[in-house]
């Protein structure tokens, strides 16, 4: 387990390098000054220099770059052109929204595929048959008009949920819960469809194994078959299905925490790129890399866990 960690914090060195030199190619292939877009087109030759001086703008592309990645590598990102604050701390604060968003989802997801893909594995028939109905609709659902969706019914026509704003769980869970509802469900519904078929499928395939009709022959009740050996050997592909949605929620969040006013990563990066702090846009950009090589390590770790086989 310890070489599968080396190894892949060893892969995630050059990922880390792409990343940064995208993000900041990205920045640089934006057309016309960026002084000018930050500053307007009314400022000033003065002002424009000035800022030029500011944002090394005036020194070489290659001479910016070194001087850029150099400073992330110590932890400095550079400062925010539009609140004047370190980058890095912003991005720390714009953080816990985040994670608490994608876990919420994740954990509703989660819940939710595992037992509606296993019940449709084992009932078929009718209950299959609407089951997976459902699921191809919902996997059709682009996440913001769900959204939408949502805060009309049980925000501004029900009242049981707030429309916007965050309140962090050290200050109020109940709160806490209740505001990141309408978000998390938001993105779940497609993530939950994509649990369930592939628990369906795996549960399905592993009931299809002689091992599994042996079992049955000794007269072993089928509950305990299905929790004591099928749902084991099929969670390794739910496990890297629940990785993937948990990684594809980041990419969700920049529009869904825009809708409903949540202060995290993918709203400070929004921000960003609307008012031209583009120290802000590399910084979540790289960020938003760190999170997903996270997740992917926890999901190597997780199913090296389950089978030993994939450990090396």
């Amino acid at each position: 387990m310890i070489k599968l960690v080396i190894k892949r914090l060893l892969l995630a060195i050059p990922t880390l390098f792409v990343v940064a030199t995208f993000s900041f190619g990205l920045i640089k292939m934006v057309p016309g000054d960026p002084a000018v877009f930050i500053l307007g087109q009314t400022a000033s030759q003065a002002d424009i220099d000035k800022l030029h001086d500011q944002l090394g703008l005036n020194r070489p592309v290659l001479e910016q770059y070194t001087t850029w990645l150099t400073s992330a590598l110590h932890g400095d990102l550079g400062t925010s052109i539009l609140t004047g604050r370190p980058v890095l701390q912003a991005l720390e604060i714009a953080l816990p929204p985040t994670l608490s968003l994608a876990l919420l989802t994740t954990l509703i997801s989660l819940i939710l595929g595992v037992g509606l893909g296993v019940f449709a594995a084992v009932k078929r028939g009718v209950w299959d048959g609407a089951i997976q109905g459902v699921s191809s609709f919902g996997l059709a659902v682009p996440s913001f008009w769900a959204a939408y969706i949502l805060v009309m019914i049980f925000a501004l026509g029900l009242r049981i949920f707030p429309a916007t704003g965050y309140t962090p769980l050290s200050q109020d869970p109940t709160a806490w819960l209740i505001g990141l509802a309408l978000p998390a469900i938001s993105i779940a519904i497609g993530n939950t469809c994509q649990i369930l078929l592939q628990t369906r499928a795996s549960v399905l395939e592993i009931l299809s194994r002689d091992f599994v009709r042996t079992l049955q022959a000794t007269g072993i009740h089928r509950t305990t078959i299905l929790a004591k050996h099928v749902l084991r050997n099929a969670a390794i592909p739910v496990a890297v299905v629940t990785g993937i949605s948990f990684i594809g929620v980041f990419s969700g969040v920049v529009v869904i925490e825009a809708i409903f006013n949540t202060p995290g990563l993918g709203n400070l990066l929004l921000t960003g790129v609307r008012s031209a702090d583009f120290p802000m846009v590399q910084g979540a950009i790289l960020f938003f890399a760190i999170l997903v090589i996270v997740v992917n390590l926890v999901v190597d770790l997780v199913t090296g866990w389950l089978d030993p086989r994939v450990r090396f």
